[in-house]
């Protein structure tokens, strides 16, 4: 159809307008999305990454393990009664949350043994043990690294009966499973428990 102003035009030059017309749309169209997509991720971002596991559940008790190459691995306790973990990545905009996993910590008495460990993705697994100076984890004979619960402010650790326990953890590289778990006593290297996984 022959607009007023296409008067005198040729056809392929009214052609070349609507197809100006259309890419500007495409483009404004576009740049709508990625700024509303900016937008919300700048909201769910935070500064540290603290920040990003706080604001997701603000009654945890935050046990850090590292931040290394925009990501942070975090324990929690939840409920004072729940163990879990999650890792947290930096992007463009801040540290977000990534999964949260968390199970019963259990009786805390039967932890002068492995009575259990929990997974958190394919990657990482992790438990809490008594004598952590004492002892350690080793995973299918490559040692876990152990976190001293004491390290934690001294309220934390009362009001959570953390005295003289650890949290170790173990985070595999490559896919595959993991066979044994062994407590080792670690002045003599005697295995004092192994468990199969």
């Amino acid at each position: 159809m022959l607009k007023l102003g296409d008067i005198g035009k040729s056809e392929g030059e009214i052609m070349e307008k609507h197809s100006i017309i259309k890419m500007v749309g495409f483009i404004l169209f576009f740049a709508a999305l990625l700024i509303t997509w900016g937008f919300q991720e700048q909201q769910s971002s935070y500064r540290e990454p603290h920040q990003a596991i706080l604001a997701e559940d603000n009654d945890l008790v935050l046990i850090p393990s590292y931040i290394m190459n925009g990501k942070a691995l975090y324990f929690f306790i939840k409920d004072g009664n729940n163990l879990g973990a999650t890792m947290v990545d930096e992007g463009i905009f801040g540290w977000k949350a990534g999964m949260f996993t968390w199970s019963p910590i259990g009786n805390i008495e039967d932890l002068d043994e492995i009575s259990g460990y929990q997974g958190h993705g394919d990657h990482l697994v992790y438990g809490l043990i008594r004598d952590g100076d004492e002892n350690m984890i080793t995973i299918d004979g490559q040692p876990a690294d152990i976190l001293n619960l004491e390290m934690l402010p001294q309220t934390v650790v009362k009001d959570n009966n953390l005295e003289g326990l650890s949290l170790w953890y173990f985070e595999k590289e490559e896919a595959g499973e993991l066979k044994e778990l062994n407590l080792v006593q670690r002045d003599t290297g005697e295995v004092l428990q192994v468990v199969d996984l």
